[in-house]
């Protein structure tokens, strides 16, 4: 089935919002959503003390064609590393000690969908961890 480019951009803005409600939840402040580079794009920039995490939402109406997070590929993780990157150069070094990279997938509709959060998911490399 083909979907429209602004249903499909209506469910990636639903996803992101339900995972940053999910973050906020964890004890996370949601620092920024959507920052974009000419490289990448980070969907959501995350903060925990001096913790700063820059997570990639997915999230799909059905596996039928495999999970969510199995579409974060070695490609887009590069993109992520490289966004975050200069995300990092434009905020104070003294303002986070530790950083790292999140997944959220999110999978099914509605009531019924599925919320999985994957903490450091990959590193700075793009290596699965």
């Amino acid at each position: 089935m083909i979907v429209p480019p602004e249903a499909r951009r209506a469910q990636g803005d639903a996803a992101e919002e339900r995972a940053c409600r999910h973050l906020e939840g964890a004890g996370f402040t949601i620092a920024g959503k959507n920052y974009r580079t000419r490289g990448g794009e980070i969907d959501i920039v995350a903060r925990k003390g001096e913790l700063l995490v820059f997570v990639e939402v997915r999230s799909r109406g059905d596996a039928d064609f495999g999970t969510p997070e199995e579409t974060v590929t070695h490609s887009k993780r590069r993109r992520i590393i490289a966004a975050a990157r200069r995300y990092l150069a434009t905020v104070s070094p003294s303002s986070w000690r530790e950083a790292r990279f999140d997944v959220i997938a999110i999978e099914g509709v509605g009531n019924a969908a599925v919320l999985r959060h994957y903490p450091a998911a990959f590193d700075a490399k793009g290596k699965i961890l």
